[in-house]
């Protein structure tokens, strides 16, 4: 019954004083707002994990090289665990691939297709909604090709026809028999849209034992625990080294979750620090209210002393004032739920194409209410405890007797608000520092400098299936008609088939040069392959710089030629001349069934340096060697084609020639330059933006805190001020009497956030694009902008104290 009256007597008082309460309930909305959004990202990105029953039991087995890098598994690495584990109740494997398409009456389409193995969908637990599972005799060498399809195939390109079950279609050139229809939402591993036997993968029984390609992934068997798991593969991997030691040696085995193996590193990071910025705002929030409520506190002394004569315990004082401030933390939940469904939806609609794993959906869940209602509650206490406490230490005989404000009540409220203004300012100045290193890294990226002309420029890819196209030969030739066909088309000012587009990364090799030996133990530095087409550089809009491009001979027998760019040549030459040296690239990893042995080449040419990836932490291009399609005809390229006027308008062309040459292989990916650049840029773009709102949430609550505390201050010395405007003293002395202390404040709370800062800036050095963890500049701008927001916030009600009547400040006092 007391609570329900003291609940009644908050909602009174919040009433009543209106003006406090619409400033600290926007406050607090604006803390909890942001934080309820932020875990609703952390929630679907980190923690919810794949949408099946007892998810954080499915976990993915992999390897790790001897350069700490996280590698898939080879097939007969695969067949080995799969025998030997006991941990596991099962284990599968897949392997994501392209899938084209192709049925009588109906236009080729690509789709992404994983082979995986006959019992994945039963250890993951879900059935099809059409037709039926795959079987054992599925999954078996020489088997009759079937097909799984998504629900999206099913309903676009089928019409949702369940006489689609039976019917053959042509997946990759295999004529393959649809066995089922998996349920709407369904998309595993990632973005699936049909599935095959993993028997069914081209040259899969040839694979070598060190062509690291594959996923795997098991659920643990009864109450087996991650840490039993792992440590039973790493035995499992000990033996394979010591049976296969030319492939196996200082392989190890890593087990871990799917969140972990898709959204670990840069992903994880960035999400723990927005959660990080967001909790800097809440607490900022929160000290604000308190200030307030100390503020306050002041007017309710007498109302507490009447309280306190009349018998209330301490205990009684402090559960008023915390109901007070529980109440008011609730009605800013209210306010910063709807701030957080808003801020959900747009980020949702700001990364639907962006490539995130199917599962990840945005929503709000019972974890997210949980976190909601914890901290509302959590709000409430934390800003509410200290003016609680203070309050509850009034001394009766201090307030009832006059002039008695001046005690050691208004001590102890001083040392709070100093506090607590100095933790707002710490704070802000952390939070600004990190917003500033990632917008910074935000402009750097779209000022880079790619090193091409990107105007004009479209890309679109391809995939030549194994099955139709097993040889080298065969591949050439198909690139040699797609050149010669896309050079007789009039929009077109030239084109080139290529393996990476700039930006678009390309193949790892390991680097030897001839008549360079590396140190023993050394090992040989990397380097960026990209296998492009003779019209490259001038599609590209560039030219060579010393040496000359390919022509038609190079690739072939006897003609093993390279072009290396600048950057290769600055790294691995420095001041000598490149040109007629031979370098020999290596495979970095899995190797495809097929290709061909590495060769001795000779460099005929320096290229400018064009940039192949965005590597954050990393400013300068990637050494690049580029090597004629004639030697090597790989089956996954792209097609570049600058435009004479409109790019887009070339895309039907296009795909008509494709077709001209082979009426069942589908275009994809089709986007201008621009596009890809933008597509590739969203989490800077996105991320910055975040770090930028909370960072101005932050400043414009610390400005109103300084502001109100100030204030406060010259409320509480009027009569003091009166005074000594009355005996002479001067504007700019009682504009310094007011600030000294918010100067002493400031020092000391900019002193704690620079530490701060640098911390963070560390912390974030990994996921920055051209910007210095440590920027003394930006660091400097960022330290100006605070002192001067913090000085203006507390020179407003300092000047005001300038203005006022001595005759009248003594009177009213």
């Amino acid at each position: 019954m007391n609570l329900l009256q003291d609940l009644r007597f908050a909602v009174r008082l919040l009433i009543k004083d209106r003006w406090f309460t619409a400033v600290a309930v926007i406050a607090l909305a604006l803390g909890i707002g942001v934080n309820a959004t932020v875990f609703t990202f952390v929630n679907a990105v980190l923690i919810r994990g794949l949408p099946f029953n007892d998810p954080d039991r499915i976990l993915v087995v992999g390897t790790r090289d001897a350069r700490g890098r996280d590698r898939g598994a080879s097939y007969p690495d695969f067949e080995d665990w799969r025998a030997a584990t006991r941990t596991f109740a099962g284990l599968s494997a897949y392997s994501s691939q392209t899938m084209n398409v192709s049925d009588e009456g109906r236009t080729p389409e690509r789709f992404q297709g994983p082979y995986l193995s006959a019992n994945t969908f039963t250890l993951i637990g879900q059935q099809p909604l059409l037709g039926r599972d795959f079987l054992p005799e599925d999954d078996r060498p020489g088997a009759a090709a079937v097909v799984m399809l998504g629900n999206g195939v099913w309903k676009n390109r089928y019409g949702s026809d369940p006489s689609v079950l039976g019917r053959t279609i042509k997946v990759n050139e295999v004529p393959a028999t649809v066995i089922g229809v998996m349920p709407e939402g369904f998309k595993f591993p990632q973005e699936a849209d049909l599935w095959m036997p993993l028997a069914q993968m081209s040259r899969l029984l040839e694979q070598k034992r060190d062509a690291r390609n594959i996923d795997v992934f098991g659920r643990l068997a009864g109450t087996v625990t991650q840490r039993q798991a792992q440590s039973e593969m790493d035995t499992i991997a000990r033996k394979l080294a010591g049976d296969y030691p030319d492939t196996n040696t200082n392989i190890t085995a890593r087990v871990m979750t799917f969140n972990e193996r898709v959204n670990g590193g840069p992903i994880r990071l960035i999400f723990l620090s927005l959660m990080g910025a967001v909790g800097f705002v809440l607490l900022i929030a929160c000290a604000n209210v308190a200030n307030l409520l100390l503020a306050r506190s002041a007017g309710r002394a007498r109302e507490m002393s009447v309280r306190i004569s009349l018998g209330a315990s301490r205990w009684r004082i402090v559960r008023q004032l915390l109901v007070e401030s529980v109440l008011l933390s609730i009605v800013s939940g209210l306010l910063g739920l709807a701030l957080a469904y808003v801020g959900v939806r747009l980020f949702d609609a700001a990364t639907q194409d962006v490539g995130k794993p199917y599962w990840i959906q945005f929503t709000m869940d019972g974890q997210v209410f949980a976190f909601f209602a914890a901290i509302c509650l959590g709000t409430g206490i934390v800003f509410g405890l200290a003016p609680a406490l203070h309050v509850s230490k009034t001394d009766l005989n201090e307030v009832l007797k006059e002039g008695g404000r001046a005690g050691s009540s208004g001590m102890r409220a001083r040392r709070w608000t100093g506090a607590l203004i100095v933790t707002e300012l710490a704070l802000t100045l952390v939070l600004l520092a990190g917003a500033g290193l990632m917008m910074r890294s935000f402009v750097n990226l779209y000022r880079m400098d790619v090193g091409i002309e990107t105007s004009q420029l479209l890309t679109m890819r391809l995939n030549l299936p194994n099955q139709k196209y097993s040889t080298i030969e065969q591949r050439r030739a198909f690139y040699d008609r797609l050149d010669q066909r896309l050079a007789g088309i009039g929009g077109i000012r030239a084109a080139t088939i290529t393996t990476n587009m700039p930006m678009g990364g390309g193949i790892p090799r390991l680097l030897s040069i001839d008549g360079h030996e590396p140190a023993a133990g050394e090992l040989p530095p990397t380097v960026t392959q990209v296998i492009i087409g003779p019209r490259y550089f001038e599609t590209l809009g560039n030219t060579v710089l010393r040496g000359r491009a390919f022509d038609d001979l190079d690739g072939t027998a006897g003609h093993d030629n390279a072009i290396v760019n600048q950057r290769f040549a600055a790294m691995h030459f420095g001041g000598d001349d490149p040109i007629g040296r031979r370098i020999k690239l290596t495979p970095d990893g899995p190797v495809a069934p097929g290709t061909p042995a590495p060769v001795w080449m000779t460099i005929v040419g320096i290229s400018p340096s064009v940039r192949q990836r965005m590597q954050p932490g990393d400013d300068s291009p990637d050494p690049v060697v580029y090597t004629p399609l004639r030697a090597q005809a790989p089956a996954f390229a792209m097609l570049l084609i600058r435009a004479q006027r409109d790019p887009a308008s070339l895309t039907a062309m296009a795909r008509e020639e494709v077709r001209a040459i082979d009426a069942d292989l589908p275009l994809f990916g089709i986007l201008t330059m621009d596009q890809q650049l933008a597509q590739q840029r969203w989490p800077f773009r996105i991320f910055g933006t975040m770090f930028a709102i909370f960072a101005v949430i932050a400043l414009a609550l610390s400005a109103v805190g300084l502001y109100a505390v100030t204030a406060y201050s010259v409320a509480q010395r009027t009569q003091e001020i009166g005074v000594r405007m009355a005996l002479g003293a001067q504007a700019a002395q009682v504009v310094w009497l007011i600030l000294r202390r918010a100067v002493v404040q400031m020092a000391i709370g900019l002193t704690l956030g620079i530490a701060g800062a640098v911390g963070v800036s560390t912390l974030l050095s990994s996921v920055l694009f051209q910007t210095g963890a440590r920027d003394p500049v930006l660091l400097a701008g960022i330290v100006s902008l605070l002192i001067g927001v913090s000085t203006a916030a507390c020179l407003w009600p300092a000047r005001r104290a300038t203005r006022l009547d001595p005759v009248n400040a003594l009177r009213n006092d």
